[in-house]
């Protein structure tokens, strides 16, 4: 029988993998099975548009499985290289939701109302793993780096304050406009798991080999894992050892670990805004986005923290925006003493985030005459767009 002249190659050859899937099904191969049932897609990508992108990129969490399902896009993962960030092989039934991922895969096509893309490689991995500190039952510190973990993450719910005491594995987004991490996915660690965490790197000593991410310092014994070219600003991954005499964690492996989408690729996008000039011009997860010809949904909500989805193309480095999806910030939550107090420009600092307060501030029994270097100050605040810092709504000092 000779195949249907309407469609192309690229086509026939996700429809074979397909059936070819749902042939091992059922004979009890290893490969997911196809759901008959048509995945919705946040930001309704189709198989029209000018020209024909014959290979995509995916970054966005896990959000099923039997099929696995990423940004929207069910993934045939027949012949694929599935792997964690350690470089270690997976297996289909490994993958969980709230898994973070990044899929490099053929042409997105829409068959039977489904979008579907043949897998190349996928690679899910951990924001943090290591032991945490429970501030609340939806805070807690690890390594040094504060994790939100919202009502709406997979796995491990309800923890407590007290805590597992156990070490977990963290997927999420980096949320660096709060520096936190949003989870996604909580679990407690596997046997032989070394701590690791992903952040932004803000200082490198290449004489006494110490690296910074937040508030954490790790130091390489052996200069050579310090990446030439690597400064503060980049995003990083870092794996750690045991902790030195001096208090330092040893740098067992570091790399810069920025999302970097192939130029040309079709691309689905979620993450976090890290960089806003403009509901035009912004950085998501440190990819550049011009948005400037793009259908944005939520447009009020797009600022520095938002949640967002983005579909387009790279082109020069930058992702071309044809659909954005954006969802309001979190307010942050300040809790600390002050360190700075500008008392003339009604502005202060807990904890070295610096936060402005007016006449539209509700304090909490208290007033701003209670303000005083030292105090302990509790609240929430938001990010404004163009503004370097965050304006609190509501704040309580404690006299």
């Amino acid at each position: 029988m000779k195949p249907s002249p309407e469609l192309n190659p690229s086509r026939r050859q996700l429809l074979l993998a397909l059936a070819g899937g749902a042939a091992l099904s059922a004979c009890g191969g290893g490969t997911e099975p196809v759901a008959e049932a048509a995945t919705s897609h946040p930001l309704g990508i189709g198989a029209g548009g000018t020209g024909i992108v014959k290979r995509s990129f995916l970054s966005a969490a896990v959000t099923a499985v039997a099929p696995i399902s990423v940004g929207g896009v069910q993934l045939v993962t027949a012949g694929a290289q599935l792997s964690d960030g350690d470089g270690q092989r997976l297996r289909v039934n490994e993958i969980e939701p709230g898994m973070t991922a990044r899929v490099q895969a053929g042409q997105i096509m829409t068959v039977a109302g489904r979008n579907l893309a043949l897998v190349q490689s996928l690679v899910v991995d951990t924001q943090l793993r290591g032991m945490p500190t429970w501030l609340d039952a939806q805070t807690a510190i690890i390594l040094g780096q504060r994790v939100k973990v919202p009502a709406s993450a997979w796995g491990i719910n309800g923890i407590g304050a007290g805590g597992t005491g156990r070490s977990l594995r963290i997927w999420g987004q980096l949320d660096l406009a709060r520096a936190q991490v949003v989870a996604s996915r909580v679990a407690l660690a596997l046997p032989g798991d070394s701590d690791m965490l992903r952040g932004l790197l803000t200082g490198i000593d290449r004489a006494t080999g110490l690296v910074q991410v937040g508030s954490l310092q790790a130091r390489a014994a052996d200069p050579a894992l310090l990446p030439v070219g690597l400064e503060p600003g980049a995003v990083v991954r870092l794996v750690l050892g045991a902790v030195d005499a001096d208090g330092h964690p040893a740098l067992l492996a570091l790399r810069e670990d920025a999302v970097r989408p192939p130029e040309g690729a079709q691309i689905e996008l979620e993450g976090r805004v890290t960089q806003f000039s403009s509901a035009q011009r912004f950085a998501l997860d440190g990819v550049p986005v011009d948005a400037s010809q793009a259908v944005i949904e939520g447009l009020a909500d797009l600022m520095a923290g938002s949640e967002v989805e983005v579909s387009g193309r790279m082109s020069g480095g930058v992702l071309v925006a044809r659909e954005v999806v954006a969802q309001a910030a979190e307010p942050v939550e300040i809790n600390g003493r002050i360190d700075a107090l500008d008392l003339v420009r009604q502005t202060l600092s807990v904890g070295g985030v610096l936060l402005h307060w007016s006449a539209a501030t509700r304090f909490e029994s208290s007033s701003a005459k209670d303000l005083r270097l030292g105090r302990k100050l509790a609240g929430l605040a938001r990010w404004v767009p163009g503004q370097t810092l965050l304006e609190a709504s509501r704040l309580r000092v404690e006299k």
